[in-house]
């Protein structure tokens, strides 16, 4: 065996979690996850005996992380005991102010600290890495890139491959699956999708822990094996404790915020969601005497999960026959709504659907 190493990428140390609606405990709490998924990594190194741990990137999120967070950084990564190579991605780039540029980091630790290719040689394999020295990168690294043939070689980048982007991705430092085999690369290590894939020449591991509300992918690092031969094996195994997951309840029929209770307590059960970070939506029809409070409730279900927020969008229920016998302008306009649901289906539908919004508006 020529080299085994671990490779992860886009860990977003110090992300805000502003753009997923958490703030104060809930996001301090997420960032505390992501540390914790750092050290997981460490010793996921030490336990699978690696000759090296690499980084495709955005480590960190430079216009949000603290001095601390460098800290740690350099505590952890110091303490792994063999070597670390790190190219900077569009969320941590090596700007002047960066802790890559203003830290003392320890021996172990390489960091691309160019935007040209350059290779870093560990035992018979070189690996060639780039970083990013601004946030904005669109130049393709491999265009003029000259092939490779003598020994093995890797790719460490935060790139794009262009053959799959991702909806709502934006594509940095493009490339194509073609061109890391022109380039005469027998991998490519990289980072930017947050969904863990490995295909072909190429390797994402993904996010270690999700970042947001629509990533439900696979979140892992990737167990790297090169051989004498140059034939490369990988492993992409699970790191991440943290789900982020988006539920809906329909509370039609409930008569108690027990039920309401139970509901979640079924969905955590039986999809597996212990640890996980929960948006719960409540929809449907409620009776007057419900009553909902979402942060009350959150406060109440949380047992067994990270995080949970109720969202009520759900509707009071209206007694039309009690309505229809009131001697108001508001009996009066469920009288003649009521006349017009004797149509179509669809008509009914529409009808039913506009007593319900002028029945929450007389009651505002």
């Amino acid at each position: 065996m020529a080299l085994r190493l671990l490779h992860f990428a886009d860990l977003h140390l110090d992300r805000s979690f502003a753009s997923e609606r958490l703030y104060g405990v809930g996001a301090q709490r997420r960032r505390g996850d992501l540390r914790a998924a750092l050290q997981r990594i460490v010793e996921r190194a030490h336990q699978a005996q690696v000759d090296l741990i690499t980084c495709a990137g955005d480590l960190f999120e430079q216009d949000h992380v603290t001095r601390d967070t460098a800290s740690f950084l350099t505590q952890t990564l110091g303490s792994a005991g063999l070597p670390v190579l790190i190219a900077p991605g569009h969320a941590d780039p090596a700007v002047p102010s960066s802790p890559y540029r203003y830290l003392r980091w320890p021996e172990n630790v390489t960091i691309a600290t160019h935007d040209d290719l350059r290779p870093h040689r560990y035992g018979d394999v070189q690996i060639w890495a780039a970083g990013f020295m601004r946030p904005d990168v669109s130049e393709a690294p491999l265009r003029d890139f000259i092939r490779q043939d003598e020994g093995t070689h890797l790719l460490l980048l935060h790139a794009s491959d262009m053959s799959q982007v991702p909806e709502s991705v934006t594509p940095y430092k493009p490339i194509l699956p073609s061109q890391v085999e022109q380039a005469g690369f027998r991998h490519a290590l990289l980072g930017h999708y947050h969904e863990a894939s490995t295909s072909g020449p190429l390797t994402y591991p993904g996010s270690p822990e999700p970042l947001g509300w629509n990533e439900t992918g696979r979140h892992c690092t990737a167990l790297v094996t090169i051989e004498d031969d140059g034939a490369v094996y990988v492993l992409l195994e699970d790191i991440n404790q943290r789900q982020f997951a988006q539920e809906t309840i329909d509370i039609t029929g409930m008569t108690s915020p027990e039920h309401v209770r139970d509901a979640i307590l079924a969905i955590r059960e039986g999809k597996h969601l212990d640890g996980a970070v929960i948006r719960a939506t409540l929809v449907g029809e409620r009776t007057r005497s419900l009553i909902i409070d979402p942060q009350a409730l959150s406060t109440e279900c949380s047992d067994g999960f990270a995080y949970l927020e109720f969202r009520d969008q759900s509707r009071v229920s209206h007694d039309l026959e009690a309505a229809t016998q009131e001697f108001t302008s508001r009996g009066e306009m469920v009288r003649k709504l009521v006349d017009h649901k004797q149509g179509s289906r669809q008509e009914e539908q529409t009808v039913g659907r506009a007593l319900q919004l002028a029945l929450d508006a007389f009651d505002e």
